[in-house]
Parts: structure tokens; sequence; C-alpha cells
């Protein structure tokens, strides 16, 4: 067992560190509970609701690794399960069902992508599907008669939908209590999350005390947002995200395509610079400098994160040929086409976007050009040999 850190003012240094929103019940409650001596059991999850780790649920991440150098003990947990009910927080409409075929197949690489952050050894795994698979329903009541519908349907988004007249499924008021029994199952001393899960969260805190009889922390974490729109800067659901997996130069480009109001807060929140760094990006921003020079000094930290410094370096200069210089990469992704595939097709079916929906906004957008002609049509069908650019700097070459 790792040595537990009880020197408050280290405890302190953490709960207030950039990455952190609110703790729960207090941070001085969390400075006590973390320096008593006692390994905690602290928990993240993640529903595997698409295939990519991406940088929006990093924040979490560097929170976890962070519990892990104060000695604490962290749990992964993939939710296996719930990813087929979906997490309606901040949804105007209920997801989409997913089924166990297409969760398993999200989940493939999800434990090589959050290792690229926390080494694999570090963590203890496991799947909600292993006690929601065996749970009678009887137990099941007895955990829902705990809340009311009123709990529930005071929800904000619950309330929003209530005035536009969308409809809420039955379903949607119990992933609250699945994620917060799965505090209760685990018997864990702490959950991180995203401040969109507050509520959620707070749900398996009054669980974990009525159940267990014991207290637990929750820590939030700031959401990578952006400060002029208000809106997530990652998002799935639109396939709007960098994913942690993707190519050097596709990570390197996407970062580029982001607003500039997107900079401070993925300097911040994305990565582990100092909080110095962090400081003289802002000051840089508010006294005017090109946001494009900052731009690539992040998109270069971010592929050196997951790629390494060579990589980094490379995908930089790649960008610089072809932004500056007009010139093809000297090397592109490839991929094979075969006969009567549609534009859209050889889009996803390369990973360049996650969804045929993306490809067609991108398409509508006139921001997919093959062979220098831009493409207009969703069908058009693609040849071997084409070269396909996709915005200002992501490229594509198919045999």
């Amino acid at each position: 067992m790792a040595k537990v850190v009880t020197d408050k003012d280290k405890t302190n240094e953490f709960l207030n560190s950039r990455y952190i929103e609110e703790v729960l019940p207090s941070k001085e409650k969390a400075v006590e509970m973390m320096g008593s001596g006692k390994q905690l059991v602290f928990y993240w999850g993640i529903d595997p609701t698409g295939p990519d780790v991406h940088l929006g649920h990093t924040t979490n991440v560097f929170v976890m690794k962070r519990l892990v150098e104060l000695g604490h003990k962290i749990i992964m947990l993939i939710g296996d399960f719930t990813a087929m009910i979906g997490d309606p927080t901040d949804k105007e409409a209920a997801r989409k069902p997913l089924t166990e075929k297409e969760v398993k197949g999200n989940m493939k690489t999800y434990l090589d992508q959050i290792g690229k952050i926390l080494p694999r050894g570090l963590f203890e795994v496991k799947y909600n599907s292993k006690w929601y698979d065996k749970l009678r329903y009887k137990d099941w009541l007895k955990i829902a008669m705990k809340f009311t519908q009123q709990q529930m349907i005071a929800r904000d988004m619950f309330q929003e939908r209530l005035k536009k007249d969308k409809p809420i499924g039955m379903h949607e008021f119990d992933y609250p209590m699945m994620q917060g029994y799965d505090s209760v199952v685990m018997e864990v001393d702490g959950e991180v999350g995203g401040n969109d899960q507050l509520f959620n969260m707070k749900v398996g805190r009054d669980l974990v005390k009525e159940i267990l009889g014991k207290e637990k922390i929750v820590i939030t974490t700031r959401l990578l947002e952006d400060p002029v729109t208000g809106k997530k800067i990652m998002n799935k659901s639109e396939g709007r995200y960098v994913a942690i997996n993707q190519e050097p130069d596709d990570m390197f480009g996407k970062v580029m395509a982001m607003p500039d109001s997107a900079i401070w807060p993925l300097f911040a929140y994305a990565t582990e610079v100092p909080d110095e760094k962090v400081a003289e990006v802002k000051k840089r921003l508010d006294d005017g400098e090109n946001p494009m020079t900052l731009k690539k000094e992040l998109a270069q930290e971010l592929v050196r994160i997951y790629h390494g410094e060579k990589e980094a370096q490379k995908a930089k200069e790649n960008f610089e040929k072809v932004f500056s210089g007009g010139q093809l990469p000297e090397e592109m992704k490839e991929f094979e086409v075969g006969e009567g595939m549609t534009i859209v097709n050889v889009l996803q079916g390369s990973g360049m976007v996650v969804s045929a929906s993306e490809a067609k906004r991108l398409i509508d957008q006139k921001a997919v050009e093959v062979d220098g002609k831009t493409v207009a049509d969703w069908g058009t069908q693609i040849e071997p040999g084409s070269t396909i650019k996709i915005g200002s700097h992501r490229f594509l070459k198919t045999k």
C-alpha cells in the first residue's frame, strides 16, 4: 500500500488546484478525512457512449493522478451498463439507447487511452454491469423509494424540457440513482467528476450516508467551457472534440481549428503545465498577442503529452508547411476505398470524423475538398488515389 500523505498543506494545495471547482461536504472536512492516515478510495466513472476519451475527460484523470500521488486508492469505473441508458445531464432530449454490442465496441481502448496519462497499474478497474446485471427488481425498489419525483423533476434540464413540452423518460430518473448506487456497491470514500455531475454525485452522497453510514467526499472538476459562448468546448454528441488517441497531425490540426476563446481553458484544464504558464498565457492574450502563436504552443503541448516531444515538433512543422506554404504534408493518413464508397463513408470509415452526421455537417459547411475541388454532395463517390482535405490542415489519401 502506498504511503498516505497526511501533510495538510499538500492536501489543501491539491483541493485548491485549478482543476477543482467544488468540494463537498467542505474542503475542511476533506482535509480532515484525507489527512487521517487512512488510505481512502476515490472513483471516477465514465460511460462509453462513444469510442474516444477526449480532452474534456482529462481534467478528471489529472485529479485522479494527484490522488494517487497523495497515497489514496483510485477506481476507474466503466459505466458499461449505465451507458446503455445514457446520462440525461444537460440533454434537451433523451439519449439514444445503445446496445450491449455498441457499448463493448466503444470501450475497447478506453483503458489504453486513460493509460496515456495514468499508467494502468496505478488504478483498479470496475464495470457497473457486474452488479446491475444481477440486481433484483425488489432490491432496486428499495433504492428508488429513498427518493421522490419532486427531487428528480427539480433538475434544471428537466424543468427546461417541461417548459418546451419535451418528453422525459422514466428511465432518466433512474440514472442519478444508479450513479449514486455505484458509490454504495464499491463502498468508496469519494468521487471525482465534472461539475455538471454534481446532482448525480450528491445522490451518491445521500445513499452512502444512509446505507453505509459514512461520509463521502465529492470533488467536482471544472468543465472545458468556452468563456464567450458558455458552451462545452468538447461535445461527444455533436462530434466536436479532440480525442487523446488521435494521430499527431490530426490532433494538432483540430486544436488549431478551435476558437481563440478556447486557448486559455485548454491550457488551464487540459494540460499539466505549471500555474505560472497558465497565468502567462492569460496575460499574453489580454495584452493582445496573436492568438495563433499561443494556439501553436497549446497544440504542441497537447501532442507532446500523448505522442512525445519528437512527434509534437513534427506535427508543428507539418502544420506550418501546409498552412503557411500551401503545400501537401509529406506524410498523409491513408485509407483503402471500396467500390461505390461515398465521401461520407470514407470520412467516417477512416476515422477522420466520428460520425456520419459530422461528415455531412463538414460537407454542408464546404469544409471538404477532393483533389482541390469543394465537395457539395454527401453521395459523392471517392476513387483510389484521391487527396481529401478536411478544413484547412487535415488530409487523407485514398488507395
